[in-house]
């Protein structure tokens, strides 16, 4: 059997190991509780959101009246957004969403039918929220209704949006929705 000669055994001293130091850990712990207490205040105020929110929703009503358009033939009916701008009581959705035969003159009235909750809002909802609303063409004249014809080209009661329309939902920000004089309704 070989002997080999006994090393000290050397133990690793404290300065050498690895580790965070107390004022790391501390700046750590400072930078994620200043985050958190950010993201805390941003995600449970819907300022700054709102306007999106409803930019959204009434590009789902538009394009959802054009698509109703597009597909019935029949004379006489109304495929329209009904728009309430200003600050007092904006809404908008369509004024009648039953489309059954005699029912042509409901489809085209200026009320809103806040029945439909997928396609209207209610008279406070958009105003408790702290918006407006405003509509105009590309002449600056107001618009009150968005409608479509066969083509699901736009309708309104001023110039049938041949330039572009554009709704301005204001707010802490601003979120728009333009209305195309083809068709094409989008964010913008």
């Amino acid at each position: 059997m070989i002997n080999f000669p006994k090393r000290p055994v050397s133990r690793p001293s404290l300065s050498s190991q690895s580790g965070f130091s107390l004022v790391e850990l501390i700046t750590v712990i400072l930078l994620i509780g200043i985050l958190s207490v950010v993201a805390i205040a941003r995600f449970s105020d819907s300022t700054g959101f709102a306007e999106f929110t409803y930019q959204n929703r009434l590009i789902s009503a538009l394009r959802n009246m054009q698509q109703r358009a597009m597909q019935d033939s029949r004379s006489g009916f109304c495929y329209q957004i009904n728009i309430v701008s200003g600050a007092v009581s904006p809404a908008f959705g369509p004024p009648s969403t039953n489309y059954t035969a005699g029912n042509q003159a409901n489809t085209c009235a200026s009320n809103i039918d806040a029945n439909t909750d997928f396609l209207a809002t209610t008279s406070t909802e958009i105003a408790e929220q702290g918006l407006t609303i405003s509509i105009t063409d590309n002449g600056n004249n107001n618009v009150t209704f968005i409608g479509f014809d066969g083509l699901g080209r736009p309708q309104s009661n001023i110039s049938n949006c041949f330039a572009g329309c554009r709704v301005n939902f204001v707010g802490e920000t601003r979120a728009s929705v333009c209305i195309e004089s083809q068709g094409y309704v989008h964010a913008c």
